[in-house]
């Protein structure tokens, strides 16, 4: 129906324009305005149409501009929320890292207050060893003292031969015997050969003397076991001064005794005099006396 109204119309106009026949004089603004009038629908279809156009494209341009505007509004809602996330998670490392170095902070109070008190500590305990060394040394002087004394008593009640030291006295012999002998005679002066119990023992008689003397110390019985004339162990006596300049004393030497070395002698033939050495119990030497 609609091609058909188009048909009419175009015949009409046909019809019109050939009715309304215009002279060659006619300008073309005349024609243009037959025309024009000629076909009015065919022009308002056209400009409804590019209106329409127009207004999609503005729509289309809108929504974009706000596709962008919301892509953009959601870019930076997501960078303000990583920054949000960010800063609360340098916060809590602040937070532990405050909360770290005050623990540290106090630790290392704890430890300086116990530097502190340690400091007190041996403060004090040098004072108290400054005054025990003090103590010390005059209890040293009046055992001089004490000992000087006593040595002057000694030196007029120990009988004529012997030395003294202390409340003992020492006789050193003159003659040579072997060990078993020697022994023998120091019981039949009443006394026993010498047992060292001390330094200032060990010092004293080795002062005495010019070569080896036999001691009171033996390992007869067991091998190895040392024993004083008395039956003490060597090992219950605190002191020992066997030579350890190589080979080493004790050394149960048996070149000379198959029997081996059992008894015990201050000194030794070579010039060593203030050292033990164990012997063969046969040797004669002489010896030393104690009561």
């Amino acid at each position: 129906m609609q091609a058909i109204s188009g048909n009419i119309g175009f015949d009409l106009c046909k019809m019109e324009s050939s009715e309304n026949y215009h002279s060659p004089l006619e300008t073309e603004d005349d024609v243009y305005l037959t025309t024009q009038n000629c076909c009015p629908k065919s022009r308002k279809y056209t400009d409804i149409f590019i209106q329409k156009k127009v207004k999609f494209c503005i729509s289309a341009l809108g929504l974009l501009l706000l596709l962008g505007a919301l892509m953009a509004l959601c870019a930076v809602g997501i960078l303000y929320h990583n920054k949000v996330v960010s800063f609360e998670i340098l916060h809590e490392q602040y937070e532990n890292a405050t909360v770290t170095l005050m623990m540290q902070e106090n630790k290392a109070k704890e430890k300086e207050g116990m530097y502190e008190a340690l400091e007190a500590k041996f403060l004090e305990l040098n004072l108290s060893c400054s005054k025990k060394e003090g103590m010390y040394e005059v209890l040293e002087v009046k055992y001089q003292e004490l000992d000087f004394a006593c040595n002057i008593n000694q030196s007029r009640r120990c009988e004529e031969g012997w030395k003294s030291l202390g409340l003992k006295c020492y006789y050193f012999s003159t003659e040579k015997l072997n060990w078993i002998r020697s022994r023998d005679y120091c019981v039949g002066k009443g006394s026993h050969l010498v047992i060292i119990t001390s330094q200032t023992e060990q010092n004293f008689v080795s002062s005495q003397i010019g070569e080896t003397h036999w001691i009171g110390l033996n390992d007869l019985e067991t091998e190895g076991k040392w024993m004083w004339v008395n039956n003490q162990p060597l090992k219950e006596t605190g002191v020992k001064f066997w030579f350890t300049g190589g080979p080493n004393e004790p050394d149960n030497w048996k070149k000379e005794d198959p029997s081996g070395e059992d008894c015990a002698a201050l000194g030794h033939e070579e010039g060593v005099l203030h050292k033990w050495f164990d012997a063969s119990c046969l040797k004669r030497k002489r010896f030393i006396c104690e009561k």
